[in-house]
């Protein structure tokens, strides 16, 4: 199968790099050097006019900053068709705007993290009204990329928060236990070591048990303990107000996003 990708920033060559393991790729950025180079990584074809790269393609990947869908769109919508799947993973983007842009194409779109690089994404899925074999189609595509969820498209920006920004966030919190640890004497390399392998059996616990969070840190925290000083601590500064309250700043700034890109 023959994918169109337009924009090769990171999302897009993260994109591209999945899709050519097994299809043809034709390329498409503004920069045009940039598309040659992951053409010639890829084994791809960089094409210097989008349009031309859309009309041969069977699926389309556009994956341009959001506030450049217009200008693009002037120069692609005439090359597409109800035949051709556009995958959309422009944050803010509603599928009526994206309608508004492509009325001819059967439009899918997502809302990816960084992770699916490393197969471990997390992607909403929102459909305009696709058939089942576009809809196949697209998940056939995403495949091997993480967890692949079907939403209601009002839920994208509350995803996005969640799970788009969310490794920032962990980032942060990773970033904190490292230097905690190194504060007590460890050297960096020996406490980002520790950390990392205490938060993968964090989450195997999480998923092996079933048991909620809750439960699992009362299993941990005994009466008078060191675990419950700690958490005491937490509550105290106000660490899980914090969590949830930048969560709701990303969500609410994800919202005046895609209003600004209405107007």
């Amino acid at each position: 199968m023959k994918i169109a990708i337009i924009g090769c920033g990171i999302m897009g060559a993260a994109f591209a790099r999945h899709f050519a393991k097994e299809h043809s790729l034709l390329l498409c950025d503004k920069n045009h050097k940039k598309a040659t180079l992951l053409a010639q990584e890829l084994e791809g074809e960089a094409c210097e006019r989008c349009h031309e790269a859309i009309q041969t393609a069977e699926v389309v990947l556009l994956a341009v900053k959001p506030q450049d869908l217009a200008e693009v769109a002037k120069h692609t919508a005439s090359s597409f068709s109800k035949k051709k799947l556009l995958i959309s993973v422009l944050g803010g983007a509603s599928l009526s705007l994206l309608k508004k842009y492509y009325p001819e194409s059967a439009i899918l779109r997502i809302m990816p993290n960084v992770a699916l690089s490393y197969g471990q994404a997390v992607i909403g899925l929102v459909d305009d009204h696709l058939s089942q074999e576009m809809k196949n189609k697209g998940e056939s595509l995403l495949k091997g990329l993480g967890l692949l969820a079907w939403l209601p498209e009002y839920k994208i920006e509350a995803l996005s928060a969640l799970a788009a920004s969310g490794p920032a966030f962990l980032f942060v919190i990773i970033e904190s236990m490292i230097e905690g640890g190194i504060a007590m004497g460890f050297t960096s390399i020996e406490s980002k070591e520790f950390v990392l392998k205490t938060i993968e059996g964090a989450v195997t616990l999480l998923k092996e048990t079933g048991k909620h969070p809750a439960e699992l840190k009362w299993e941990v925290a005994s009466p008078g303990g060191t675990t419950i000083a700690g958490l005491k601590e937490m509550e105290s500064m106000g660490v899980r107000a914090g969590i949830i309250n930048t969560l709701l700043a990303c969500y609410q700034r994800n919202l005046q996003m895609r209003e600004e890109i209405i107007k």
